[in-house]
């Protein structure tokens, strides 16, 4: 069966308690995943990019493959 892979990238306020969704790309290979996701943490700004997978490609039933987190685009608010 074969594996179908989501990567969604968060926006992310500890100060303000905000973790948010943004984008959601499909992906079509694992192949160099961690670039592709750098690639995307840095268009969208995001802190936090999440790599799910599921049995179908609806996306019903999801888990998590892997988290990713970049300092460089976390908020700069201040308390």
């Amino acid at each position: 069966m074969k594996k179908c892979y989501l990567a969604v990238t968060y926006d992310v306020c500890e100060h303000n308690d905000l973790f948010m969704d943004m984008n959601e790309y499909h992906l079509t290979t694992l192949d160099n995943l961690d670039n592709y996701v750098k690639y995307l943490a840095k268009r969208d700004i995001a802190p936090v990019v999440r790599v799910f997978t599921s049995d179908t490609s609806d996306f019903i039933e999801t888990r998590i493959y892997k988290e990713y987190k970049f300092k460089e685009y976390e908020c700069g608010c201040v308390n």
